[in-house]
């Protein structure tokens, strides 16, 4: 390798060895994608492989081959990067598809060869032939990358990205954050890496097996048979929840025997000790008298379909839209009948303003990244920043990939008094996975969602190697609101995790 390896990644290929199947789950920006680098040039040296076969989110996917390999490889390679099933039909898409395969080389002298995909190309014949034909062709070591993207048993790509595995030589799977939700998480994941890896080759035995489930003759499970009227699939696995209505789970000690031989596990306060701390501040902040009438109603009308219909699979998206507008409302917007409805006061983003003029005053040249799960939360900040002589991008799914690299690079390397970018206006989804933004010890989340994955990613976007002071976590919390029930949900989330990885005590 160009680059030399930190202690935790040696050990992390010490421990992998020769194997066929491990995972490497290490927390955002200790390098997973350093250690599957070596890992490939150490055994194809050795003649072990002939290529790599890389899996990963959208964006994510094109940075293995656009940045990572020119930057850490030492052996001669070439790579691919998937662009879309339309570009693989122009001449000259398929004149770089096929010059992967020439074979003109002295003996011994053909190069490596990395083909990375997105996670959605496996959904379409087209990118499923592909990447088949590699895994076919050559002796390959498959890696999926932000391994969560196949968590999902029923999903479409998570059973074809098993179906693909199966035909590869040796495989891995990458992720900081491998339990995002409950121990039902890791099952598809292992999977992959091999069939029956945790004791059983299915997920009903699984997730019965870890997960306290209501039994059949308890009355709420009675209320949820009465309701559904039975499903053709036996009786339905729901978890029983605790006081606080949080899922319960059992044998967790069983499950991390089972998983330990199979990974190796790094944190940040283990590896990196001199790495700056995580700060966090929460700032509350009350709903006007006519957001909480709003805000109430669509409580009530979401208490009713959960307790009368809830287990009606016609109004499962009547309650997720439920939500969805209890979220809108505490940001001064809510969506009727497909019309953005804005209420004059706004305490969400009264806070906001009165904080970031607090940072500006201090530093008017202080960087740093806002998050917020809205299109018109995005748009509103930008606009109120940009009047106040801010200079503004915004980094969502309507990001072009051009303007991503540029505003990337931008907020990275230029001086606010230069021009460069001063604030990044963030959707978790998009710029949440994949990139570095040390630039910034400053991240505020206007508003956040369920997702703990998606949150702790988007935490090490500027917690990482290369972070040069403690980083400062800001969070918006309507009181008596969905907002504090996230909080505790993503709190619980991040317990569970920890205990079953690093065998923290969960209080």
């Amino acid at each position: 390798m160009k680059t030399q390896g930190m202690r935790h990644q040696l050990l992390a290929l010490d421990k992998a060895g020769r194997r066929k199947y491990f995972a490497y789950f290490m927390e955002q920006g200790l390098g997973k994608t350093w250690t599957a680098l070596a890992e490939f040039e150490k055994h194809f040296a050795a003649g072990a492989f002939d290529a790599m076969v890389v899996i990963a989110p959208n964006g994510v996917h094109s940075n293995w081959i656009r940045r990572e390999a020119p930057e850490h490889l030492s052996i001669k390679w070439i790579g691919h990067y998937w662009r879309g099933n339309d570009k693989m039909k122009t001449k000259k898409g398929k004149a770089l598809w096929e010059k992967m395969f020439a074979d003109h080389y002295p003996e011994g002298e053909a190069p490596a060869r990395i083909f990375s995909f997105n996670i959605d190309t496996v959904n379409t014949p087209v990118g499923y032939q592909h990447i088949e034909s590699v895994l076919k062709k050559y002796r390959c070591l498959m890696i999926i990358d932000e391994s969560t993207r196949i968590k999902n048993n029923t999903a479409k790509r998570s059973i074809k990205v098993v179906e693909l595995g199966r035909l590869a030589k040796a495989r891995r799977i990458l992720s900081g954050t491998p339990l995002p939700r409950s121990p039902a998480d890791i099952y598809m994941q292992y999977h992959f890496l091999e069939a029956g890896l945790l004791g059983t080759k299915s997920f009903r035995a699984f997730n019965s097996e870890f997960t306290v489930l209501l039994e059949a003759h308890d009355p709420e499970m009675q209320a949820i048979l009465k309701k559904i009227g039975g499903n053709g699939y036996g009786i339905p696995q729901v978890p029983r929840k605790d006081q606080f209505g949080r899922p319960m789970y059992k044998n967790l000690d069983k499950l991390i025997r089972l998983m330990e031989p199979h990974y190796f596990r790094a944190t940040k306060a283990e590896y990196l000790p001199d790495l700056p701390e995580k700060v966090y501040k929460f700032i509350d902040f009350e709903l006007s008298p006519k957001q909480r009438d709003v805000y109430d109603e669509l409580k009530n009308e979401y208490n009713y379909l959960m307790e009368y219909k809830g287990e009606e699979e016609n109004v499962k998206f009547e309650m997720i839209a439920s939500r969805t507008k209890m979220k809108q409302v505490t940001s001064g917007f809510v969506k009727v009948y497909d019309e953005m409805v804005y209420m004059e006061d706004n305490p969400r983003f009264t806070a906001f303003k009165d904080y970031v003029e607090g940072v500006l005053e201090d530093d008017p040249e202080r960087k740093f990244i806002v998050w917020a799960i809205f299109k018109e939360e995005m748009n509103q900040i930008k606009d109120w920043l940009e009047s106040e002589g801010v200079v503004t991008g915004v980094y969502n799914g309507e990001t072009s990939k051009e303007q991503r690299e540029f505003l990337i690079d931008d907020f990275q390397k230029n001086t606010v008094e230069s021009g460069g970018t001063q604030v990044l206006v963030c959707h978790a989804a998009a710029a949440g996975i994949g990139i570095t933004l040390t630039a910034a010890d400053l991240a505020i989340y206007y508003s956040c969602n369920y997702d703990n994955e998606l949150r702790k990613q988007s935490e090490d976007r500027n917690h990482r190697i290369g972070t040069k002071s403690s980083v400062l976590y800001v969070d918006f919390i309507g009181v008596d609101t969905i907002d504090e029930e996230i909080q505790r949900s993503l709190s619980m989330k991040s317990m569970l995790a920890d205990h079953i990885l690093d065998g923290k005590k969960m209080n």
